[in-house]
């Protein structure tokens, strides 16, 4: 599907503010969410959760394995960033 470039904007506006309630969550809530929003997770997985300065990021692990197989950034707005300023 083919989107206009004000479609498009709107759609990005509404993911940042996703991603700001995502920033929110707790660690409990945004395990949850991403159990109940991913669909190639599996239940024997498990979630590493690693909070840092700039947001947040998901890395996933099959059971008993030592790589992980996926990774979830989610970063808060550069504009509020002091490294920006």
């Amino acid at each position: 599907m083919l989107y206009t470039s004000i479609e498009f904007f709107y759609m990005m506006k509404s993911d940042k503010k996703r991603i700001a309630e995502i920033l929110r969550m707790s660690e409990r809530e945004l395990l949850e969410y991403l159990r109940e929003t991913d669909n190639s997770i599996l239940i024997t997985d498990s979630i590493q959760i690693m909070t840092f300065e700039h947001g947040i990021k998901a890395i996933y692990h099959h059971k008993d394995s030592p790589k992980p197989y996926k990774t979830r950034v989610f970063l808060k707005d550069v504009e509020n960033s002091d490294s920006m300023k």
